[in-house]
């Protein structure tokens, strides 16, 4: 079976017919497998992203599509590497395979070795419906010996002391062919009897109504609908509900316009009190309940259940026969006859630990280098240095890369030069300090915030013996960096210099404990320590030094020396400040 890549919107919108004759005939198809999800869902993405495309023969038709999305994460000191995501992901609560079921298994297979031609470490299949018997197919073509795979829980919500949501639970009604039905098989007494009450006071009543999003007001509820939504959950947490609100604000509208959008609107007067937006799947003759709000001061009627209760009216008045919850067991849910499902998130990871090829995705360069050079903004040289080298790596030629690689190693080599065994003394030393100074401080003012920049000028100011400058130095490092080890070292370098041993100390305590084989610190709270009269724990750290780095000659000396004729004289310390590694 041949798969084709499709990566531009152009191509994807060209292909909407053949979609839509998929879409009609896949039973396992919903709506956020739709031709006007995934094109919506792709044009609002910063992320690469693609959709594959199997056929039979080169000038046939389409069988299957997969849409998916290429992600990159970063491993501190390692590097970047690559992550394919399902395409939805992660807004929508269902993602998967679309096909001709006469070809399930030929194109699970067949996508599952395309996949595995891009580069990436681990492999995010969420939101599948655990009865998929395509995706059990398509998981299978990645062995054992090359991959390790698991399916992975999402942590339930805490609504309250004794409600936890679990997020994988589904919900869904099947609707039965009138409403008068639907009333006496699905619904216990009591909420029958709060249904046809909330009902009736929505048809008497001229206080309550409820629109639907029509004579040109649809944009507008649907304003009103996500104002409501952010009211009633964007306190929880901020930062998930502002994902959910962009993401809804870039998606829905299409939805709208294509008229796979339902947004019924609960109003008391002329306030909205509920709102829902309401995703419809014709062929398959199901609605989802994708999001829904309401009004939590009202306490005099129950807006949730009555909008809920009138928009099943007009499913069953409209041939729908599917109302789906969506996601998370809550208690209401089950109020309307209800029944779950569970579904599944898997993880797919390369057992090296590194991208399949050992290199980066060529399609996520430009997202790597924006990465890059906002670490090299914020002063992680070392990062930088790594992203740049992988860059080079799957694109030799790269200019922005090569670039801003030269630059940080240009700046690298003049550290070396100014800290290394055999620097330069005297003017040509302090020629090269004054350079790096000048890089310092040029950098600070270009950026506040370079954390490297300050921590090496403190460094800098402390040996030209400016200890109060460098101290400032140093605690504005540790403002923007208050776990770095180095910093922390710095500050007890500074300290010793001003004859503050004891909270010197303190300082190199702080580097060990963030980082154990520190070998610098221990060293230099030696120094400290025998300056201080304590002999024996002055030993002791030397000790730790040595066995972490066997040939740290200043330790090594140090420690010969700890019972010199001349205990007044402090060994010097170690200044030097980490430089990236040689990646």
């Amino acid at each position: 079976m041949q798969v084709d890549l499709i990566e531009t919107l152009e191509d994807l919108q060209a292909l909407k017919g053949n979609w839509d004759r998929i879409y009609e005939i896949d039973p396992e198809a919903h709506c956020f497998l739709s031709s006007t999800w995934i094109s919506s869902w792709f044009a609002s993405r910063t992320l690469p992203w693609f959709v594959l495309a199997a056929r039979e023969e080169a000038d046939g038709a389409y069988v299957a599509f997969l849409p998916i999305q290429i992600g990159t994460g970063l491993d501190r000191g390692k590097g970047f590497y690559n992550i394919v995501a399902m395409g939805g992901s992660y807004f929508a609560p269902y993602t998967g395979i679309l096909c001709d079921p006469a070809h399930a298994d030929a194109s699970a297979a067949a996508f599952a070795e395309h996949i595995r031609s891009f580069h990436w470490r681990s492999l995010h299949l969420d939101g599948i419906d655990r009865s998929s018997e395509r995706i059990m197919h398509f998981l299978e073509h990645f062995p054992s010996e090359d991959f390790t795979g698991d399916r992975v829980r999402h942590p339930a919500r805490i609504q309250n002391a004794t409600d936890r949501v679990d997020p994988e639970i589904h919900l869904h009604v099947t609707l039965p062919a009138d409403f008068e039905s639907f009333l006496s098989e699905k619904l216990r007494p009591r909420v029958r009897r709060n249904v046809r009450l909330g009902l009736r006071k929505l048809d008497g009543s001229t206080a309550l109504r409820v629109t639907h999003g029509g004579n040109g007001t649809a944009e507008e509820d649907l304003v009103r609908l996500l104002s409501l939504w952010e009211k009633q959950w964007g306190q929880r947490n901020p930062g998930h509900a502002r994902y959910i609100l962009d993401n809804a604000r870039s998606v829905l509208p299409d939805s709208l316009r294509d008229g796979d959008l339902f947004l019924p609107i609960l109003w008391q007067d002329e306030t909205p009190i509920a709102a829902a937006a309401i995703l419809l799947d014709r062929p398959r003759k199901s609605l989802m309940c994708f999001l829904s709000a309401r009004d939590l001061t009202i306490r005099d009627l129950s807006p949730g259940l009555i909008l809920h209760a009138h928009t099943i009216r007009w499913a069953i008045e409209n041939d729908f026969r599917i109302y789906d919850l969506g996601a998370g067991n809550y208690a209401h849910k089950y109020a309307f006859g209800s029944v779950s499902r569970r579904i599944e998130h898997y993880r797919i990871d390369t057992r090296t630990g590194w991208n399949l090829g050992e290199r980066l995705d060529p399609h996520c360069l430009s997202l790597v280098l924006a990465r890059v050079k906002d670490l090299h903004a914020a002063g992680d040289t070392t990062d930088a240095e790594i992203g740049c080298r992988q860059i080079l790596a799957a694109e030799p030629a790269h200019r922005e890369a090569g670039a801003l690689y030269r630059d940080i190693a240009a700046s690298r080599s003049l550290w070396q030069k100014i800290w290394s065994d055999d620097a330069p003394a005297g003017d040509q030393g302090s020629a090269a300090r004054v350079q790096a100074e000048t890089q310092c401080r040029a950098a600070i003012a270009e950026n506040p915030g370079d954390f490297d920049a300050i921590h090496r000028l403190s460094v800098l100011l402390l040996l030209r013996g400016e200890a109060r400058e460098a101290e400032a130095e140093i605690r504005r490092a540790l403002e923007l960096r208050p776990d770095s080890a180095a910093a922390h070292c710095v500050y007890g370098n500074i300290l010793a210099s001003t004859q503050h041993f004891e909270a010197a100390v303190i300082r190199y305590d702080r580097a060990i404990t963030l980082e154990p084989d520190y070998a610098i610190a221990h060293n230099n709270k030696g120094n400290a320590l025998r300056h201080l009269g304590r002999p024996d724990e002055a030993l002791a750290s030397y000790d730790e030094a040595i066995a972490i780095r066997p040939d740290y000659k200043q330790a090594i000396a140090n420690r010969a020396a700890l019972f010199d004729d001349e205990p007044d004289v402090l060994p010097p310390l170690s200044h030097v400040p980490r430089l990236p590694p040689n990646v």
